[in-house]
């Protein structure tokens, strides 16, 4: 048995995990989904569900990523 805690996310008790805090989103929490224009898949850990306090710091970079004024 792994013990990386992926046997506990398939829980049907747990959401989606945090990109921030990397802790599970519950069903009675908030969450916020936000994309960053240079990783649109998700696959760099920017991208994603994030917990509404943990997201704010991350939704204001994404912001200024995503203007992307200097890469045009």
């Amino acid at each position: 048995m792994p013990l990386d805690g992926s046997t506990f996310r398939k829980s049907p008790y747990f959401g989606p995990l945090c990109q921030a805090c990397k802790q599970p989103i519950l069903k009675s929490e908030r969450m916020v989904r936000v994309d960053f224009q240079n990783d649109p898949s998700g696959s760099k850990g920017l991208s994603g569900n994030y917990h509404l306090i943990c997201s704010k710091p991350y939704a204001s970079l994404a912001r200024v990523i995503n203007l992307n004024a200097w890469g045009r």
